[in-house]
């Protein structure tokens, strides 16, 4: 027997088979290391479709979220193990994904986005140990799943609800950090929510990955996406609208950003699309068409050499396209970060290790349409759609010393070539400057659109100006300062490999995607 799809409904889970007969259906955890069984029900396939209730436990208990086992006699079926499908007319938010007037974004505090940005997308990095805790008290908000209660603290949570009101919509970054982002070091929280394998004293392993190995860290995770998903998807927008999830950051670069000690890449993307795949599913019973994307650095095709702790972008691609098409494959993005190849330098124009095509060492704002391209091949594709893309952090390092001006020049004109780059393209949704004030402690590097004293920089106007009636101005002036004819190639280049034509996997999956 073979699985083909599993479709959820209101009131039903359906497993489509491709024969009829007696089963044996294990319904367990997603939990990676758990393996818990939470029922085995004997039931029949008829008309190749095996249907179970979508409830159990008076209500308490959603099998959306399960992985399922099917068995004939003393065979185990093949194929998909987890809901692919999940019928309209299930969440409490039909409404399409929003539309919006351009896709600039920007990651600047509630009053600095008022003052000086004034754009329709933010981006709020919101980390598990920062706005969880074990402990009840009068400054906590509880949140009940599926009979557990969990505590989430209210001077946090207001904090976050001030930065999601001041934009119309937002695309989380969730985190697992117990080294900053507001953990507050409560060892019971950490001890439960840290991942098995966490590296925690290396200095260099930031951030943790989530813990979905074991049943605890799975139901804590849930919470924690859960309460978000349906605090920031209401109706009356009372504290605010969010449409999606990066899950992560820049999971390639493991070792530091998503640590799990040494794992080989099949083993972290199995488990990180666990973390997808539950995001996404509870995003969907509150707005149908909330969003989840894998966060990946600029490093697509260059090898560290641990290979335990540093993956590469595209390889991150291949495992998760093909560990989801195993298991049951679902509508995740793509959220990137095409910094230049080395941070310190902002003229992008000028990298070396940016080529046009699949197995380039690098993409940049220099070549980041081959990550369009890339993602139009056939095993890339959800539905004959095309995975939408988002350029979740990037910005344009000015140095200080001799070379201050010169390199603020140099953001100037690299912010409006890189925006343009990224309207052209046809699947992206938000183009987002990582800092909006130069942040002393990030590496040496000031990536801000504001100086440290407050001044704008030449590139923070410059990106005001876009899609506005000054953008020709600006456009003019960075086709001078780059020359005009490395300007309109870089605009208009070519992909070597990308499909090409009318009936290129590219173009249909563009015209199938309404975005």
């Amino acid at each position: 027997m073979q699985i083909l799809k599993i479709i959820a409904d209101r009131e039903t889970v359906r497993i489509h088979t491709d024969e009829d007969g007696a089963v044996t259906v294990r319904e367990s955890s997603p939990a990676t290391k758990s393996g818990k069984t939470y029922s085995l029900t004997e039931t029949r396939a008829e008309g190749g479709v095996i249907v179970l209730p979508r409830f159990t436990q008076g209500g308490l208990h959603d099998r959306l979220f399960s992985r399922y086992t099917v068995y004939t006699g003393f065979s185990r079926a093949d194929g998909q193990h987890y809901v692919s499908e999940i019928s309209p007319g299930c969440a409490r938010d039909e409404s399409p994904y929003p539309a919006h007037k351009h896709i600039k974004s920007m990651d600047a505090a509630p009053d600095l986005q008022k003052k000086m940005f004034n754009v329709e997308q933010g981006r709020p990095n919101v980390s598990l140990p920062g706005i969880m805790t074990l402990v009840k008290s009068d400054d906590t908000i509880e949140f009940t799943r599926e009979g557990e209660t969990y505590y989430f603290l209210k001077p946090a949570v207001e904090q976050l609800d001030r930065y999601i009101q001041a934009y119309g919509h937002n695309t989380f970054i969730l985190l697992n950090s117990t080294k900053g982002f507001g953990s507050r070091g409560e060892r019971g929280l950490i001890d439960v929510c840290m991942h098995p394998g966490y590296d925690e004293a290396n200095p260099d392993a930031l951030i943790s990955a989530f813990n979905l190995q074991t049943e605890d860290g799975l139901r804590f995770y849930a919470a924690f996406t859960e309460f978000l998903i349906e605090r920031y998807s209401r109706a009356d927008g009372k504290y605010g609208r969010a449409v999606g999830a990066v899950i992560g950051n820049e999971v390639d670069m493991a070792g530091i950003w998503g640590n799990a000690g040494d794992m080989p890449l099949s083993g972290y993307m199995s488990e990180y699309s666990v973390a997808m795949r539950l995001t996404r599913q509870i995003g969907r019973k509150y707005f149908r068409n909330f969003r989840v994307y894998i966060s990946l650095t600029n490093n697509w095709n260059t090898f560290n050499a641990n290979r335990m702790r540093f993956y590469t972008a595209k390889s991150c691609l291949e495992e998760l396209a093909a560990v989801t098409g195993r298991e049951g494959d679902f509508e995740w993005h793509v959220a990137y970060h095409p910094y230049p190849e080395n941070l310190f330098w902002p003229d992008f124009w000028h990298d070396r290790m940016a080529e046009f095509d699949f197995n380039t060492p690098h993409v940049t704002f220099r070549n980041m349409e081959v990550l369009e391209a890339f993602l139009a091949q056939k095993q890339f594709l959800y539905n004959g759609k095309q995975r939408r893309l988002i350029f979740s952090e990037q910005g344009l390092n000015s140095q200080d010393g001799p070379l201050a001006g010169h390199t603020e020049r140099d953001g100037e004109a690299g912010i409006v070539l890189a925006y343009m780059k990224a309207r052209n393209m046809k699947t992206v949704d938000m183009f987002v400057h990582h800092s909006s004030v130069d942040n002393p402690g990030e590496f040496g590097l000031n990536l801000g659109l504001i100086r440290h004293n407050g001044e704008p920089k030449p590139d923070y106007y410059a990106f005001m100006a876009m899609d506005t009636d000054r953008e020709p101005e600006y456009v003019e002036k960075a086709r001078r300062y780059i020359g005009e004819e490395l300007f309109d190639y870089l605009l208009h280049p070519v992909v070597a490999g990308a499909p090409q034509g009318e009936d290129s996997d590219l173009n249909r999956a563009i015209l199938t995607n309404n975005g």
